[in-house]
């Protein structure tokens, strides 16, 4: 799936990297990290738009692109890739026309440099992306979610608080709500600092414009060349610290999944 955004990409001079733990992958382990199970993108905002406008629709023709662009939005607060001829199915969500493997992309957009305006910006956003997954919970109405968030009394107290905010908030639905986060984050002005809206470390934190670009090209055993963040040493510290380390198995990030189908490419 990478490697087919990727062509569509280098066809129209768009640029994009791997972001987050693949980035960690990368650098840490030669490849990826053994324990991870998905894949996630970074491009500009520029790019990330030309892209979905102009020329997602080059992609293979099982992929389904989801995004504020598309049809009554996306499902999530950016844009998702979805390979349906597989089928994924979290633990908590229910079986849809989008439930397929899928990449998700992040867009890099341009942060204002006022330390009051950005306080009162990364406030909105917050409450913003807050509101969306609750309307999000309860939309899907998952019996496996609840039974899973009452195993700790936290968790209870978490999903009945989200059930309230988001009953309140319903007034539109999650993808809408995810349109108008996706239009909050631009911004067109360039400052020379950059933030990702959908990355709560540095939602509306300055970060230097060249912690990400010019993307960087690695070579890696076994995958090939792919790029990621130019500064990519400072890029994963503000999100993970001391991102060298091997974490212990309890603080290992997994992702819970139902139902998993991915065909044999002779089918």
């Amino acid at each position: 799936m990478y490697r087919d955004i990727e062509s569509v990409c280098a066809r129209h001079g768009l640029n994009l990297c791997l972001a987050y733990g693949n980035v960690i992958g990368a650098m840490r382990h030669n490849g990826w990290i053994p324990w991870d199970d998905d894949l996630d993108i970074h491009m500009s905002r520029e790019d990330y738009d030309l892209f979905l406008k102009k020329y997602a629709h080059e992609l293979p023709p099982q992929y389904k692109v989801s995004s504020y662009l598309t049809e009554g939005g996306s499902y999530a607060r950016f844009a998702k890739i979805i390979d349906t001829s597989t089928v994924h199915v979290p633990i908590g969500g229910e079986k849809t026309e989008d439930s397929g493997v899928f990449i998700d992309i992040f867009p890099i957009d341009n942060v204002p440099t006022g330390k009051f305006r950005n306080k009162l910006c990364r406030v909105w956003s917050l409450f913003m992306m807050y509101t969306a997954t609750s309307v999000m919970q309860v939309e899907e109405n998952s019996r496996e979610w609840r039974d899973l968030m009452f195993s700790s009394k936290a968790g209870k107290a978490n999903w009945r608080f989200r059930q309230a905010w988001g009953r309140v908030f319903s007034f539109a639905s999650s993808r809408i709500w995810h349109r108008w986060i996706e239009q909050f984050a631009h911004n067109k002005k360039y400052t020379g600092m950059c933030h990702v809206m959908a990355d709560l470390a540095v939602c509306y934190r300055q970060v230097p414009a060249d912690f990400y670009f010019p993307f960087r090209q690695i070579d890696l055993p076994h995958i090939g060349k792919v790029y990621i963040p130019n500064k990519y040493d400072e890029y994963l510290s503000v999100s993970y610290g001391d991102w060298r380390k091997i974490p212990k198995d309890a603080d290992k990030w997994h992702h819970y999944v139902r139902e998993l189908f991915i065909p044999d490419e002779a089918e």
